[in-house]
């Protein structure tokens, strides 16, 4: 029977207390994961931008149905 070592925590004493060390820092995110990221916070920034061009865009096609004969 094949016995499995599974890696134990690590854990330091510091000042005689036992302590797991931090955790490790995330990784960078890949190129792909960036472009989204930058993407969604341009989105999110020009939402004002986006609502008001919107509405205008509405309120012109609103009055071309209205007013014409």
């Amino acid at each position: 029977m094949a016995s499995f070592d599974l890696p134990q925590a690590r854990v330091v004493k510091k000042g005689g207390q036992l302590m797991a060390p931090p955790p490790t820092p995330p990784e960078d995110p890949g190129p792909v994961a960036r472009q989204l990221r930058e993407a969604l916070a341009v989105a999110i920034g020009l939402w004002p931008l986006t609502a008001v061009v919107m509405l205008m865009v509405g309120l012109l096609i609103m009055a071309g149905h209205w007013s014409a004969p």
